[in-house]
């Protein structure tokens, strides 16, 4: 007797077929999907990062150009943007010569992302990124001040970020912000400025301060850990701004 093994054949070609589908989705799975949650991330960020120097230029606006009020649009996709008041922010800034030292509190806005360690914070004029759990930070745009050789004088600009109540936002929002005051401090003939950046201890931002304030365009020295000295200043400008930020 002759046996008909047609549908046997079928049924294995078929079971074939199906394993090396199931395995070609599986082996997608596994290595697409997180390389496309990467890229997407990493998009999120890169917006992110250009949204807090659309954010730092309205600030300028604020301060230098005499615009009172500004309102900036921003989508903030796979993280969120927490604005910290500067009495509730760790990080602040001293200036002493010997003879006076005052202490400004700066506050921030901080993007932290769900899907990576990526941390943008907007600082004190400057944007600037970190790791979360790293020690190393950098950045991203730079503030305002500067040191003239020629005449030697040191200008610093503070920009002090104060809020209502601690805001954060996912998703689509508005940061709407105004100055509400200037302070500007003169001093003569300070001679050897020393200053002093004590980082928040969830925050700490020192490896991307002690980077530019060694700069060239500050041209500062390292003295001690957080410290830095700027040598023989004929004139000290130190002007604070007070920036309140409403919504976002």
């Amino acid at each position: 007797m002759k046996v008909n093994e047609r549908a046997v054949s079928e049924a294995v070609g078929f079971v074939l077929i199906l394993g090396i589908v199931i395995s070609g989705i599986s082996l997608v799975t596994l290595y697409g999907y997180p390389v496309l949650l990467k890229e997407q991330s990493n998009t999120d960020v890169k917006n992110m990062e250009r949204a807090m120097i659309v954010i730092q230029n309205d600030m300028k606006s604020l301060c230098y150009k005499n615009v009172p009020y500004k309102e900036t649009s921003l989508q903030v996709s796979g993280g969120t943007l927490e604005v910290v008041n500067s009495s509730s922010y760790g990080s602040n800034i001293r200036v002493s010569n010997g003879t006076w030292d005052p202490d400004y509190s700066l506050g921030a806005l901080i993007y932290r992302s769900d899907r990576s360690t990526e941390v943008i914070t907007l600082e004190n004029g400057a944007v600037m990124t970190r790791q979360e759990g790293s020690a190393g930070s950098a950045m991203l745009a730079e503030p305002r001040w500067f040191y003239d050789g020629a005449t030697g004088t040191f200008v610093i600009y503070i920009m002090n970020i104060s809020t209502d109540d601690l805001m954060a936002k996912s998703g689509m929002g508005a940061v709407r912000m105004s100055l509400e005051n200037v302070d500007t401090q003169f001093y003569t003939s300070p001679g050897d400025v020393t200053v002093t950046y004590t980082p928040d201890s969830d925050n700490d931002l020192s490896v991307a301060w002690e980077n530019y304030l060694t700069g060239s365009s500050v041209g500062m020295h390292k003295t001690a850990p957080g410290e830095y000295e700027r040598d023989n200043v004929n004139k000290l400008v130190i002007k604070e701004y007070k920036i309140k930020i409403y919504d976002i």
